[in-house]
């Protein structure tokens, strides 16, 4: 069977989130013919173990020892890069492992996908840090636990609008895979802002930076690619969740 759609998810240290974000990926989403897999990025032995013992889809992604010493952000890009290279899918959705979806997220990123696109869903997010292009701030869970999944189900479908906007966040993010070859995919972390976006000067530096992921809309846009935010695709962002998270 041809694998249409690609999603991929990175995850480290939780499996409390690891198994949320399984659970609610394969509660909203047609994996008839799609497919989804974690990334373990520098992943814990538990995380390992549970991937495993579950027989969830997944690849391993290890920084070297001298990769692990640079800024954490620059070994998350390259686990990103490694998402993307796995992907068998003609398209390729990345998403984040603190997030939860509504029905139809998926299929309205492809009703509304042209090859001059690609396109990002619109995040309702609980509001521990600023939300960012149309994001909403409003709380539906801090944890998996008290995550009111009907509640926001009922909020997805009232904020809800069959509209694209451009610009926006950037996951769950649909793109055509080629495109992400294409363009070499991200640079392997936040670049100085004098770098060249296609030979990048990675930093350690947020002041003086400029995120991976403008710089791939930035390539994206060189060929002639632009990102738009849809507005029917409704997804909640819990903000840091496996970040914060003390469990495992």
């Amino acid at each position: 069977m041809t694998t249409k759609v690609s999603i991929a998810c990175l995850i480290y240290k939780s499996t409390r989130w690891l198994q949320f974000v399984y659970d609610q990926v394969r509660k909203y989403t047609n994996l008839n013919d799609n497919e989804f897999y974690f990334v373990a990025n520098d992943a814990c032995d538990n995380v390992l173990n549970y991937l495993k013992e579950h027989n969830i889809p997944h690849y391993i992604h290890n920084n070297t020892e001298q990769q692990r010493k640079q800024w954490y952000i620059n070994n998350v890009y390259r686990a990103w890069n490694t998402a993307c290279k796995m992907a068998k899918g003609e398209y390729t959705v990345l998403i984040n492992s603190d997030m939860a979806f509504s029905p139809n997220w998926l299929e309205s990123l492809m009703e509304n996908y042209d090859e001059s696109k690609i396109l990002t869903s619109r995040l309702v997010e609980r509001g521990i840090m600023r939300s960012g292009t149309y994001g909403i701030e409003c709380n539906f869970g801090n944890v998996p636990s008290d995550y009111r999944d009907s509640d926001f189900v009922e909020y997805a479908k009232q904020v809800s609008e069959k509209k694209l906007m451009p610009g926006g966040l950037f996951m769950p993010l649909l793109i055509k895979t080629k495109y992400l070859k294409e363009i070499n995919y991200y640079p392997e972390g936040n670049i100085t802002k004098n770098s060249d976006i296609y030979n990048p000067i990675c930093t350690e530096y947020k002041d003086d930076c400029i995120p991976g992921d403008h710089v791939l809309i930035r390539k994206l846009n060189n060929i002639g690619i632009q990102h738009y935010t849809d507005f029917n695709s409704i997804v909640y962002h819990f903000q840091e969740g496996e970040m914060r998270d003390t469990s495992n």
